[in-house]
């Protein structure tokens, strides 16, 4: 059945990575002027120049998008769809591990170089909630199918 609340769930995850991948997630700042904005693809310089250094971000967001896609028409096998979430949980980890690499990386500190974390930089952790939240409903359904299973 695709109308349960996991199908739900997986589609905020999708709204949240796919938002995520059109909304700067960073900006870098120089004694205190902006002068670089990150985006999950490309880095804008204060001249409106691209620099495709943050490349993986994008390459880590896309197909963890399109993995909450495609979890939602699982619903046949919920085993299968329970792996792809708990796998797209990982891609996302993953995606805040790059995430937070590239901040200390281009943002140094001794240079006088911050990171600001912008609003499109939190949304993969909905995105993990989400999933979570999808993962824990898959398995109480397999749970109940499994007692209904012992009952006949």
């Amino acid at each position: 059945m695709i109308q349960r609340k996991q199908t739900i769930f997986l589609l905020l995850a999708l709204i949240a990575s796919v938002a995520c991948l059109c909304l700067p997630i960073g900006t870098f700042d120089v004694d205190g002027l902006r002068t670089v904005r990150e985006f999950n693809l490309w880095l804008v310089d204060a001249e409106g120049q691209r620099s495709f250094d943050c490349w993986p971000l994008f390459a880590i967001l896309l197909p963890s998008s399109a993995l909450s896609c495609y979890t939602i028409f699982l619903y046949r096998n919920r085993r299968v769809q329970a792996k792809m979430c708990m796998f797209n949980i990982f891609l996302l980890i993953g995606w805040y591990i790059v995430y937070a690499v590239y901040g200390n990386v281009l943002g140094d500190a001794a240079s006088g170089t911050s990171f600001q974390i912008e609003f499109g930089g939190g949304l993969p952790a909905f995105a993990i909630a989400f999933v979570f939240m999808a993962y824990k409903g898959i398995m109480s359904d397999e749970r109940l199918v499994r007692a209904a299973d012992r009952i006949r």
